[in-house]
């Protein structure tokens, strides 16, 4: 008698699309491809922690929806990652022609493949920053009486401006600062890495601008021509102070969230803070974290007192 040994179930390759992946898109798959779009880049941690559902078939949802051409593995995650060895997701271009309708969206012409494929290690772990904290507030907020107010929520209530290129939250400002003993008129642009509301239960609301810093940056270089993060600080205070963000996002006071890699860096860009208050106090409307010390294990910490200001308080980022 002749018995046969069954074949071995073939593993599919992690970066290379297998043929022959076609699926009918579901409503669980459009919250998948919202979330990616929302975060650019995103880890399967991430998505798991964020669907219903359980964690096994959602990650086996992802490697059909990548097979298939809705979501797209960078392959610059085969290096380095800061946070975990999961599996980080963009959009791919079948992704982006979906939510091109379910969001009324505008199709550009980009080729997303072509688009994730030339990110770098330095962005890939700025963008992965970004989504963690983010990632982190939205699973707070779940469990508790807060509501996130999201960019698109508050680019809907900013008072209309003529935005040529770029950014719609990006904008310029003009600091007066002594340059070889005469004073200049210095323009710096600022482009948050991010803009979010809470509202809470009471209706009260508290604007953000978040920030993340990889240590690609110097926090004070010897020329103010140069990019710097005393710059950074510098720009969003003058604009706070001479009522240009209200102008342009009509909030007056929001907080400055700054994401760092080391308690180290933290402590300069807060002696730089303290540099630019005449005062030498520092300013109580930037706050300082690292950005490690977010998990999506426990979200509820982002709103612990592991913040500190530019006063060197500690303080949670709802004070």
């Amino acid at each position: 008698m002749t018995t046969t040994t069954p074949e071995k179930t073939r593993r599919t390759p992690r970066f290379k699309r297998a043929p022959g992946n076609n699926i009918t898109i579901n409503a669980r798959d459009i919250e998948i491809l919202k979330q990616v779009h929302r975060h650019r880049f995103i880890s399967s941690e991430h998505i798991t922690a964020l669907i219903e559902g359980s964690q096994q078939s959602i990650v086996r949802r992802l490697g059909l929806l990548y097979h298939a051409g809705y979501l797209d593995r960078p392959k610059e995650q085969l290096g380095h990652w800061i946070y975990s060895k999961r599996i980080i997701y963009g959009l791919g271009n079948k992704g982006a022609d979906i939510l091109a309708g379910v969001l009324d969206l505008p199709r550009s012409k980009i080729d997303w493949t072509t688009k994730n494929r030339e990110a770098g290690t330095v962005f890939l772990n700025h963008t992965l920053m970004i989504a963690n904290f983010m990632v982190c507030l939205e699973l707070a907020c779940r469990t508790s009486d807060i509501t996130i107010i999201w960019p698109d929520d508050i680019l809907d209530e900013m008072p209309a401006r003529d935005i040529k290129s770029g950014s719609p939250f990006g904008w310029n400002v003009t600091i007066q600062r002594p340059v070889k003993s005469k004073t200049r008129d210095i323009k710096i642009g600022i482009v948050p890495d991010a803009v979010f509301g809470l509202e809470f239960e009471q209706g009260d609301v508290a604007y953000y601008f978040l920030e993340a810093d990889c240590s690609t940056m110097p926090i004070i270089r010897s020329s103010f021509d140069k990019s710097s993060y005393l710059k950074k600080l510098l720009a969003y205070w003058s604009a706070k102070e001479t009522g240009q963000i209200e102008a342009i996002f009509g909030f007056k006071a929001p907080r400055v969230l700054t994401l760092a890699i080391s308690r180290d860096r933290i402590k300069s860009m807060i002696e730089a803070n303290k540099g630019i208050d005449p005062r030498k106090a520092g300013f109580r409307m930037f706050y300082f974290a690292r950005a490690a010390d977010f998990s999506i294990k426990d979200p509820t910490g982002i709103f612990a007192k592991q913040w500190v200001n530019g006063r060197e308080e500690l303080c949670s980022m709802l004070d």
